[in-house]
């Protein structure tokens, strides 16, 4: 489906918070480039630099993405009864994936055409069921415990470091972890999460 067409069936809210969880990825891209291991890393290689920054803010989008998942699930599961709780999870996640994915990709790859944009968007899809899947086996809880959700940030700190093609280096892959810790705390205090969750549930009522 074209991103104009899933455009139009959203609500203003849930295109804000897409839009917002595009540029926060971006933003957290930005940052984790500007640690001297990564640099070093992107610099080796002009003619992949590119590319694996793509990469990289598609694996910051992919844990943004998991973490928006994971808190409408359990907002849900708390105040609905559990059939409706399943309905607005569904729908939640379905339209927030259905239109951020797709606007990723038609900035990441302006140069493709229509139909080459839609196998990108199929093999980041794929990624992203593939990642929710890894990451689903850990926690990722409050700073009430904060030892706690640290496989889940390793594990994508690691991920970040694939994206660059150096896993084996510790310090990138401790820098990706510092990224998403920070990304993770601007999206649960900054971005409009709550509200848009907040107001379809009140829909149900």
């Amino acid at each position: 489906m074209k991103l104009s067409d899933i455009q139009q069936r959203l609500s203003p809210e849930m295109l804000d918070l897409s839009t917002k969880l595009l540029h926060l990825a971006n933003a957290a891209g930005q940052t984790l480039r500007k640690s001297t291991e990564v640099a070093q890393e992107l610099a080796k290689d002009p003619f992949t630099e590119s590319a694996k920054q793509q990469a990289v803010i598609a694996e910051l989008l992919i844990i943004l993405l998991h973490s928006c998942d994971r808190i409408a699930s359990a907002a849900f599961q708390t105040t609905v009864p559990e059939q409706t709780a399943m309905t607005l999870h569904s729908a939640f996640m379905t339209g927030l994936v259905g239109a951020t994915l797709p606007a990723f990709v038609q900035a990441a790859c302006p140069d493709e055409d229509e139909e080459e944009q839609e196998e990108t968007q199929a093999d980041l899809l794929h990624l992203y069921n593939s990642r929710a899947i890894q990451y689903g086996f850990f926690s990722l809880n409050s700073a009430k415990n904060e030892q706690a959700h640290e496989p889940l940030l390793t594990l994508t700190g690691i991920r970040l470091a694939e994206a660059l093609e150096c896993s084996d280096n510790a310090e990138v892959i401790l820098h990706g972890v510092e990224v998403v810790i920070n990304a993770l705390a601007t999206l649960r205090t900054k971005l409009p999460l709550k509200e848009v969750i907040g107001k379809l549930i009140a829909g149900t009522s």
